[in-house]
């Protein structure tokens, strides 16, 4: 099936003024602010390549700009040695799998390209704790809002205070509530109308899948618990993430990936602080030198160093629920954008009127297509044929819209998701 709809029209070229504003040129003052080394090593008992990012700051701005060009390496007080190669964006990725064991004690060591040294303190991991009971819990949190909680137990037989931090990555369905089979297919908006048949549009039969989509979202804040002052043996119903009814992640099957990491106490109070002065997301480029100790130093100068080298056990635990497993024969969350307005873009504009000449076209109004201009910036998706055109409305002016639309989003879900289900998807 294959619809295609034009309207004949002509246009003129309209020509476009351009003009040379005068500005006077400011020399900046050259202010000699002192660039700091920015460290951010988080390592871990995984066996896998693990990442150490590096960037440099200014105290006036806080502005973290890559560390380009320096040398990493972990050393263990064992003999052992691994090494970092340098990627993108200030992040050095270790030249093999990393396996490290929690009997060796490791130091971070980097030389940066001006030559300066630093170390960090010698660390150990501490030992392994793994992730126990984790569930989907509907439930009012202290705010009144309602919603689910994704919760976690673990268990700590060493009957002494431990210190955790979580990072979590959560999966979830989206369907596009509108879906519709056809897409737009051509787009015929010739502005010298050479191909002499006008304005047009036509849909096809879609060839990839729009209706059910899988996003993803990373946790962006410090997550950190302990069980110092719990007097328990391990956390008990500590939640992770809390989700309101509202919130159209849960709409469908939604799945999350906890990361525990076991570390120290010292690492617990570093994040701690942290906390006070910046995001996960943004971690140290919003903290001034001075203001927070960590555990590496320079070692042949006396330049400033932000940062910590954090060793933990990894434990990590997957769950998935469906909202109707929690709020069974209950209306839905909201969509993420609003879908209960048809729209009815003109394929031409009111006012819009062309004369011949001289044997010339001049245009009188604007020469531009809502309906062309909304489906080539992408923010509509067809819904239907409306039926009445080329026709009246009912206050007697031209009916110009061929088509029904909806924002893209309401209609295909890609917006929001890939169309491929991840490799660790599963459904009931």
């Amino acid at each position: 099936m294959k619809t295609k709809r034009n309207f004949r029209i002509v246009f003129v070229c309209l020509l476009a003024l351009f003009w040379n504003s005068c500005v006077e040129e400011f020399e900046a003052e050259d202010l000699n602010f002192e660039s700091i080394l920015v460290v951010d090593a988080r390592l871990n008992d995984k066996i896998e390549s693990q990442s150490i990012n590096l960037s440099r700051t200014f105290e006036f701005d806080s502005i973290p700009n890559p560390e380009r060009n320096a040398q990493v390496t972990l050393v263990g007080d064992d003999g052992s040695s691994f090494s970092f190669n340098e990627g993108a964006g200030g992040t050095y990725t270790s030249a093999s799998v990393l396996q490290l064991s929690s009997g060796v004690a490791y130091q971070l060591q980097i030389t940066t390209q001006d030559g300066t040294s630093y170390s960090s303190n010698f660390e150990r991991i501490p030992a392994p704790i793994a992730i126990g009971d984790m569930e989907a819990v509907r439930r009012i949190n202290n705010t009144g809002l309602e919603g689910v909680a994704i919760v976690l137990d673990n268990a700590n037989s060493s009957g002494q205070s431990e210190f955790f931090r979580y990072e979590y990555e959560e999966t979830y369905k989206v369907i596009a509530p509108d879906f519709n089979p056809f897409e737009w297919d051509e787009v015929d908006y010739d502005f010298f109308c050479e191909d002499d048949d006008g304005w047009g549009a036509t849909v096809a039969p879609r060839q990839e899948e729009a209706q059910t989509c899988f996003a993803m979202n990373r946790s962006n804040d410090l997550i950190l618990a302990s069980t110092a002052s719990l007097g328990t043996s391990g956390l008990e119903d500590y939640e992770i993430r809390f989700l309101s009814r509202d919130n159209y992640f849960i709409s469908h099957r939604y799945s999350i990936l906890v990361k525990q990491f076991h570390h120290t106490v010292d690492a617990n109070s570093f994040f701690n602080t942290l906390l006070d002065f910046s995001g996960f997301e943004s971690i140290f480029s919003n903290v001034q030198t001075g203001m927070l100790e960590g555990n590496i130093k320079a070692t042949n100068s006396e330049a400033s160093v932000l940062g910590y080298f954090e060793l933990s056990s990894y434990s990590e635990k997957r769950m998935y629920f469906n909202y109707a497993d929690l709020f069974p024969n209950e209306p839905l969350p909201p969509y993420a954008i609003s879908c209960e307005l048809i729209g009815t873009p003109s394929l031409y504009p009111e006012g819009f009127h062309a004369t011949l000449i001289d044997g010339k076209l001049v245009l009188d109004g604007t020469s531009n297509s809502p309906l062309l201009d909304q489906i080539l910036a992408g923010t509509v998706a067809f819904v239907g044929e409306n039926e009445n055109y080329p026709g009246t409305l009912p206050d007697g002016e031209p009916d110009r819209a061929p088509f029904f639309v909806k924002a893209t989003g309401c209609v295909d879900c890609r917006e929001y998701g890939s169309n491929v289900a991840p490799d660790f998807w599963v459904e009931e």
